[in-house]
This record gives C-alpha cells, sequence and structure tokens, in this order.
C-alpha cells in the first residue's frame, strides 16, 4: 500500500482506510501505488511452519466426510470436530492455524506484506493419510493428490479472508510436496498445484510474472517488495541444497503418486546458478537483496538428554552448496540487506560470516506448529521511517504450554526487540555484538531473555547449555562450531550426517520411513 503522508496513529489509520477503498475500485493498478512511497515507516508480518494437519484425530469415517467435503466447507466441519487449538507436540489443528491468523490480523491489519518461510503441510502427511484413506496412495494417486490440494486451498483461502489486499510471499518447505519429506520435485506437479493456488496472493503483477517464470521449475522466483522501490526479495527453494534432499531417510517407498525420483544435485546447481544472476542483475540494477527461504544455512544442533553438556549437529546443506553459497555472500556482500527462514520451529538467527565478519543475518522465524515443543508464534517487524532498515520486531505468542492445566490464554505479545535487547537496529553486524556479548556473560540479562525466548516461553534453555546454541548461531561450519565449543570447555560434538534425522530426533518424531 502507499504511505500515508501523516505519521500519527490516527492519520495513519484514517490512511490505510483510504488506501485499501481505492485498492477496491482500482483493483491490479493499487500495486503500482506501492512503489510511489514516501519512504515512511511501515510494520510487516513474518509467519511460518503452520504445518496444517486436518487429519489430526480423526476416525477413518470422518476422513471420508473430510476427503469428499469441498475445500471451502472443510473449515467448518473441521472447526464442530476440534474448537480449540492444540497443545504441545501436536502440528497445528484448523483451529490453531485459524486462531494464529486471526492474532496477527488483529495485531496487524494491513501489513506491508507478509512474509511465510515455508512448511504448510504437516509432518508424515503421506503416512497419515494412508493410515486413514480406504485406498492408499499407491492405490490411488489421483484422490491423494485432490486431498493435498485442497488442504493447500483452504491455508490460500485462510490468508486471503484476512490480508485480502496484502502481498503474501512464501517459500516452500521440506514438508511441502506430494512424494514426502525433502523430496519434492523440480518440474513436477506439487510445484505447479501450489503456484495455481498461491499466484492471486502475490499481488503485484511483476512478482506473478517472476513466479510464473520459474516457481513451477524450480520453487524460486524475485519479488518487489510493496513501499520499498530499492529493495528486492529473492525466494529461494533452499530445500533442494539441503543434505536431506532426496534422502534414502526419507524415501517415498510404496507412496509414490508421481514418479518421484532422485534427482541429485542437478535442481540445486540450477538454484544456485539462479541466485547467482539475480545477485547480478540487482546489482546492475541497483537493489538491495532480501531473502527468503526455509532451512537456513549452518548447523543444527541440539543437547542430548543424558549427556553433560555434549551435542549432536549436523550441517543443514551440503558441502557443496554452501561453499558456493558463501562465496556468493561474499562476493555481493554490498548489496544483502537480511534473510527470513523457518525449519528450526525456534525463535532463533544463524550469522553468515567471512573471514570472521558479520555478513548477513538470517532471522528464524518460530513456529505456529507447537510440534517441537515450542509455543505458537508469528513477528511483526518494523523499518526506520527514512529507508528499509529493520529497526526491531514483536514476537506474538499463544502458551500452549499452559495446557491443559489452565484454559487457553489468549494471544499476547511476548517480547519487543527494541526493549529486550537494546537494538536499534537488527543487522548482521549488531545482532553479533549482542549474541558475542552472552557468550561473554551467560548470566546477564540479554542471554537470560534468549534462553527463554528460544522456545517461546515453551521452555527455557540452561545456563550451562547456552554456548552450543550461541556456538550454533555464530558459525556456519562443523569444524568452525567444534572449536567454539571448545573455547568455551565443551567436548566435541556428535557429527550427525543426516539432517533430517538429526531435527525429528530433537523434535521425538518418530520416524516414518521404512527400515
Amino acid at each position: 500500500m502507499a504511505r500515508c503522508p501523516s505519521t500519527d496513529e490516527g492519520g495513519f489509520m484514517f490512511c490505510n482506510r483510504f488506501a485499501a477503498s481505492l485498492c477496491t475500485v482500482l483493483g491490479t493498478w493499487c500495486w503500482l501505488l506501492s512503489f510511489a512511497s514516501t519512504g515512511l515507516a511501515a510494520e510487516f508480518l513474518v509467519i511460518s511452519d503452520i504445518h496444517f494437519n486436518p487429519m489430526g484425530q480423526l476416525s477413518k469415517s470422518q476422513f471420508q466426510t473430510l476427503h469428499d467435503l469441498p475445500a471451502d466447507q472443510w473449515g467448518n466441519f473441521l472447526i464442530q470436530l476440534a474448537p480449540q487449538p492444540n497443545g504441545l507436540g501436536q502440528d497445528s489443528n484448523y483451529a490453531l492455524m485459524t486462531s494464529a491468523l486471526d492474532a496477527a490480523q488483529k495485531r496487524l491489519p494491513e501489513p506491508a506484506f507478509v512474509l511465510y518461510p515455508g512448511d504448510f503441510l504437516a509432518h508424515d502427511w503421506q503416512a497419515t493419510y494412508d493410515k486413514l484413506a480406504p485406498q492408499t496412495i499407491a492405490e490411488n494417486p489421483e484422490a491423494f493428490r485432490q486431498f493435498t490440494n485442497k488442504a493447500l486451498m483452504v491455508i490460500s483461502a485462510e490468508f486471503e479472508k484476512r490480508f485480502p489486499r496484502t502481498p503474501i510471499l512464501a517459500t516452500l518447505g521440506n514438508d511441502d510436496s506430494y512424494c514426502g519429506d525433502y523430496w519434492i520435485q523440480p518440474g513436477g506437479s506439487f510445484l505447479k498445484a501450489f503456484a495455481e493456488t498461491w499466484r492471486p496472493r502475490l499481488g503485484d503483477p511483476a512478482t506473478q510474472a517472476s513466479f510464473d517464470e520459474t516457481f513451477p521449475r524450480l520453487g524460486a522466483y524475485r519479488a518487489d517488495l510493496p513501499g520499498f522501490a530499492q529493495d528486492r526479495l529473492l525466494v529461494l527453494n533452499s530445500v533442494l541444497w539441503s543434505g536431506s534432499y532426496c534422502c534414502a531417510y526419507h524415501a517415498p517407498g510404496n507412496q509414490n503418486c508421481c514418479e518421484c525420483s532422485n534427482p541429485g544435485t542437478q535442481p540445486g546447481r540450477e538454484l544456485m546458478a539462479w541466485f547467482k544472476q539475480e545477485l547480478a542483475q540487482a546489482k546492475l540494477d541497483g537493489k538491495r537483496i532480501w531473502l527468503l527461504m526455509h532451512v537456513p544455512p549452518g548447523l543444527d544442533s541440539y543437547v542430548e538428554e543424558k549427556s553433560s553438556g555434549k551435542s549432536k549437529a549436523a550441517e543443514m546443506w551440503t558441502d557443496e552448496f554452501i561453499t558456493r553459497y558463501l562465496a556468493l555472500i561474499d562476493e555481493y556482500r554490498d548489496i544483502l540487506h537480511v534473510s527470513f527462514t523457518g525449519h528450526t520451529h525456534m525463535d532463533d538467527y544463524r550469522i553468515d560470516q567471512i573471514d570472521g565478519e558479520p555478513v548477513l543475518l538470517h532471522k528464524i522465524s518460530p513456529a505456529v506448529s507447537p510440534i517441537f515443543g515450542n509455543n505458537a508464534a508469528f513477528q511483526v517487524f518494523h523499518t526506520a521511517d527514512d529507508s528499509s532498515l529493520i529497526t526491531h520486531w514483536e514476537c506474538h505468542m499463544l502458551n500452549l504450554a499452559s495446557l491443559p492445566k489452565a484454559p487457553l490464554p489468549a494471544w499476547r505479545q511476548e517480547y519487543d526487540s527494541r526493549r529486550t535487547y537494546g537494538l536499534e537496529e537488527v543487522t548482521a553486524r549488531s545482532m553479533t555484538a549482542l549474541l558475542q556479548k552472552m557468550r561473554a556473560n551467560p548470566t546477564e540479562e540479554h542471554a537470560t531473555a534468549y534462553r527463554q525466548f528460544y522456545t517461546v516461553s515453551a521452555s527455557t534453555i540452561s545456563t550451562k547449555d547456552l554456548p552450543i546454541y550461541l556456538c550454533t548461531v555464530l558459525n556456519s561450519t562443523f569444524e568452525a562450531f567444534t572449536r567454539c565449543l571448545k573455547s568455551h570447555g565443551l567436548e566435541k560434538p556428535t557429527h550427525v550426517a543426516e539432517p533430517a534425522e538429526l531435527r525429528r530426533n530433537a523434535g521425538k518424531i518418530a520416524s516414518s520411513a521404512s527400515p
């Protein structure tokens, strides 16, 4: 939306209502108004990892009823079966998904844009379907595809209902596939189905054109950010760079609906070539780059249950792709602004460093899905009056950890980063200084806040384990991570070759893969 010339709250609200009415009249042309920005402050929403599970707790007869309903009737059916959001250890039911979107819309009715860092569908989507459906995926693949497509339509419609005039810029996660976890097929039928469903949510015609050109093949596209004429968003399908991409751990096996095959590293190399080309073009165009992806670069790690501080860790990307990526980050560091990711479900960060210098901040969004023991959350980001520099963010949460001991509480603001961390700007350099301060003094107030807010106040990281989390944030490779731990007097971590296995173990999710 075009920005209002008034900076007082009443004037801003009036202008938003006027602009919304004008958009209703002008339709598509309204998106062009966003580039006439006066550079005033803006707010945008980041919400991630909903992992919608309409099948949770359904009987076979209830599933069949849902299966046969059109997508626009799913909501009424599901809310009657389960009117309250589910608790920790599960993916989002319909009530939790809509509760999160309602709370986000209430807090920010007219965001400049919405970023969604991936994972629309629940974990073990295919295995759950096969347990409930009268015919398995292998026996009736078309029925499975239709069911999955309707779930995507439901999610899209719920976003559209609350943010009808807002560009909703999304990437895919590792669970977003017909074929299974980490098995998204480049140029396959899932990408085409998702593109058809999500294209109307993008808003801007130029973004839609880029989306049409590259998303059906690679799940990537570029987008102009409304209100920020100097900025460009590159949406990356970083699942293709994951060390778990098309791995045996999640092989579809008999759940084969779409001729699922392992294309190896070629799609990731195509995406890397596209990324390099887009960075070069952005530099020629004088654009500053934001990134949106699901799986962040760097490490995934957690503390083993029965050890004294010894951790397990895995690189989330393959050596080839992290090496090529860091080379590009180094080459184009002068045009890089910020990156938003999801995947870990926690309120966390990763920082790309080149020769010890912080270059790019990846803000990891806490998830709506509470399956990893985190409370449900979304975040609102603020930018400066005279630029798109991010000044601070708010985290809003639903305390699911209180269930079933207490009635379901209301959504509330958990913290504001400006007040909690003393930040005046959100950059790789400022966040690195903050995190290094925490490393030096694990009991100081900012470290205490990080330990509490990591799981969105569902649990608290112990003081003795904090260095493991901070070393994970600040180091991109296992070797650097190991050196960091040793500097704190901690043992060498256990290296896990399979990041998908590590993530599921961290969340205590039983594997559905065949032995």
